[in-house]
């Protein structure tokens, strides 16, 4: 589950929590906006099923993208009054 999303880095929850260092693949789809786009990254800390993980170099389609789901996250907590993180850390 995705809790905050930055420009540089995201925090996500999960069952099964990678390990320090892991290289992953995070697929991000925008509902209703026919977007879906990988980030790479690496998992960079993990605390009580939560991890952190920092994105690699990203493309104009995927800054794009990222851009566009923060928008997306912050007017969707805005309608719905729930506490979403969205932004720059």
């Amino acid at each position: 589950m995705l809790h905050e999303l930055g420009m540089s880095d995201l925090l996500l929850s999960s069952a099964d929590t990678p390990r320090l260092g892991a290289r992953l693949s995070v697929a991000i789809t925008l509902p209703g906006r026919y977007l879906e786009f990988e980030i790479p990254g690496m998992v960079t800390w993990h605390l009580e099923g939560r991890f952190g993980v920092s994105f690699d170099y990203l493309s104009a389609r995927q800054t794009y993208g990222v851009v566009l789901a923060m928008d997306v996250i912050s007017r969707a907590a805005e309608h719905a009054s729930i506490p979403l993180s969205s932004g720059q850390r």
